[in-house]
């Protein structure tokens, strides 16, 4: 990936001569993650299509992608750890959601204690990318709240054979916020200390 979103922001780079090295940086870095992102999600409905489980699948990961985008949450440091991460987690949404049955007063305690940590935890930072502004944290968490809130609406809403799939989904999501802070702070002491 990462070659080939460097030809990609070369050729940019030779088109376009205003750009600063940072603003090529910020380019090639985009570039990656979307290149990666994409790879992966078609690899996976490969997979899932295989297994004929693709609607469960596209129901997961929308339920589980969405609402990380404002709320974070763990991230892997490689390209390979994050896609096979991601490929146990998506599948483990798929199959336990599929398989099990879940009441209306289960599915509410699922999405009470889903709220409760994006409540206490989001937004979840990388390292890399802190968020420094406490407005812009404010915002993220509340942006967190309300997808999380219409996305709960929707599942109530989608057939029921996939309600316990989005639920996990959006759970699943919200248990990243906790072991994402984790990671982030043990990664702030791990620089500390060197």
């Amino acid at each position: 990936m990462e070659r080939l979103a460097q030809k990609i922001t070369n050729f940019i780079q030779v088109n376009n001569s205003n750009l600063s090295d940072l603003e090529i940086k910020k380019i090639k870095f985009g570039l990656e993650c979307f290149l990666g992102e994409i790879t992966k999600f078609f690899i996976y409905l490969i997979i899932f299509y295989a297994l004929s489980l693709t609607k469960p699948f596209l129901v997961a990961t929308l339920f589980f992608c969405v609402p990380r985008m404002p709320a974070g949450g763990f991230h892997e440091d490689t390209y390979w750890r994050c896609f096979f991460t991601s490929l146990i987690i998506l599948a483990a949404i798929v199959i336990v959601g599929s398989k099990v049955l879940l009441y209306a007063h289960i599915r509410l305690i699922i999405i009470l204690i889903t709220l409760l940590l994006i409540w206490i935890y989001a937004p979840v930072d990388h390292p890399n990318k802190p968020i420094i502004s406490i407005e812009r944290r404010k915002k993220l968490k509340y942006a967190s709240l309300l997808i999380t809130l219409l996305f709960t609406g929707i599942s109530f809403m989608i057939p029921e054979r996939y309600a316990a799939v989005a639920t996990f989904a959006l759970f699943c999501a919200a248990l990243a916020l906790p072991v994402g802070e984790f990671s982030k702070r043990r990664f702030a002491n791990k620089v500390v200390n060197q």
